[in-house]
């Protein structure tokens, strides 16, 4: 697409957002109708006069796009909401796209949809890990969602490959979690060796494609879940987008507990 259409395009979207704070504040009076009407006739003289108009309301854009941007919120809210409940939280719990830590009866369930390289993620670490260690009657399912880098998706093979050397994946996990900056193989590598992964079988299960599958399957179904954003929790049937503070994850696991 070349400037001059991209300019165009700009310039009809700005028409078509003040013509929509026009319609708007006819429809609240905030606009006299007889202004508005003797502005009709013609279109020069209805921008002229939505543009006046916002000139001297400026608060109206405001009202406009804070009212869009609930809308859409709960648009997507009742996307997740509806598509969970078709799902079902049982494919949360599915070995092929989840690491399931905690007792099978647990009355709480607590499921991560998470990237390494998300930085709200590793601000939630600390209540994860919390969570993990205070909470044994509390199930928690650690579901790969890599979606922001390249070094996610290498990071995320290595944390699924992990999972078949007994009792490595949650140290793992967490040491990958707490780094910051790029994650690139050598990095990673070297993370796992440090809480006691043979790196020589991760790299070999890296390259499965079974293990491929595996994290392709778990974004495969964040996508049908519309969870677009990391991280995003499922404690029980209640979704919460965005990182949780360790008060904040005790506080919502001892509502949903009842």
């Amino acid at each position: 697409m070349d400037l001059k259409t991209t300019l165009k395009m700009a310039a009809g979207g700005v028409l078509l957002f003040a013509a929509g704070a026009f319609m708007t504040a006819l429809a609240t009076g905030r606009l006299p109708i007889s202004a508005a009407l003797n502005s009709l006739s013609g279109r020069t003289q209805i921008e002229q006069v939505v543009h006046d108009y916002l000139l001297a309301h400026p608060d109206i854009i405001v009202e406009m796009t804070n009212r869009l941007d609930s809308q859409q919120a709960a648009a997507e809210q009742k996307a997740q909401s509806d598509a969970l409940f078709q799902i079902g939280t049982k494919a949360l719990l599915d070995p092929k796209v989840a690491y399931v830590e905690g007792p099978p009866d647990a009355k709480v369930t607590v499921a991560e949809f998470f990237d390494y390289r998300c930085p709200h993620c590793k601000a939630s670490l600390a209540a994860v890990k919390n969570l993990a260690e205070k909470n044994p009657n509390v199930r928690i399912a650690f579901i790969e969602r890599p979606i922001l880098t390249p070094d996610s998706h290498v990071a995320a093979l290595a944390a699924v490959a992990s999972r078949r050397q007994p009792g490595k994946y949650v140290p793992f996990h967490f040491a990958l979690m707490s780094t910051t900056g790029e994650l690139p193989k050598e990095r990673i590598l070297d993370i796992a060796k440090s809480v006691g992964v043979d790196t020589a079988k991760l790299e070999k299960d890296m390259a499965d494609p079974e293990v491929v599958a595996e994290v392709n399957q778990s974004n495969a179904l964040a996508d049908q879940l519309h969870f677009n954003g990391t991280p995003t929790f499922v404690i029980n049937d209640k979704i919460i987008v965005g990182e949780l503070t360790d008060a904040e994850l005790q506080q919502i696991v001892k509502d949903v507990q009842g």
